[in-house]
């Protein structure tokens, strides 16, 4: 239909349409980009929780809680990667761009709770969760 150059004004109007249900379909792709974020923020609170709540934190129950936690996570994000088809070139550069701030704002957080003895070990644990929460604004 398309390489006909005589399309009547009703082939037209319906080929108009259908580029215009598949441009709403990719938009809506993009906002699964926004899912993936949210999952690794999740991850990433999840993570202060239970790092924060565990009363060795030297302990292996840690080190298993996380991996659980991260595997959980990345199956997640595979599943909703798996649903995308299509996105548009700005919804995959905002995504990208998010994703940078966010792991640059998360370092410098993690940077100056360190710097200044916030996680150092005779702290209680929850100086951990404060400082994941303030990285995840």
């Amino acid at each position: 239909m398309a390489d006909s150059p005589d399309l009547t004004p009703e082939q037209a109007r319906a080929a108009i349409q259908e580029v215009g249900t598949r441009a709403a379909e990719v938009r809506r792709s993009d906002l699964q980009l926004s899912w993936i974020l949210q999952a690794l923020a999740g991850a990433y609170l999840g993570i202060a929780a239970v790092g924060s709540a565990a009363p060795d934190r030297r302990g292996g129950f840690l080190a298993v809680m996380f991996v659980i936690i991260l595997a959980s996570v990345a199956a997640v994000v595979v599943l909703i990667g798996l649903r995308i088809r299509a996105y548009t070139r700005i919804g995959l550069r905002i995504f990208v761009i998010t994703a940078v701030i966010f792991n640059v704002w998360n370092a410098a957080t993690a940077a100056v709770s360190i710097g200044t003895r916030f996680w150092a070990t005779s702290q209680p644990s929850y100086h951990f969760a404060i400082s994941a929460l303030i990285a995840t604004i």
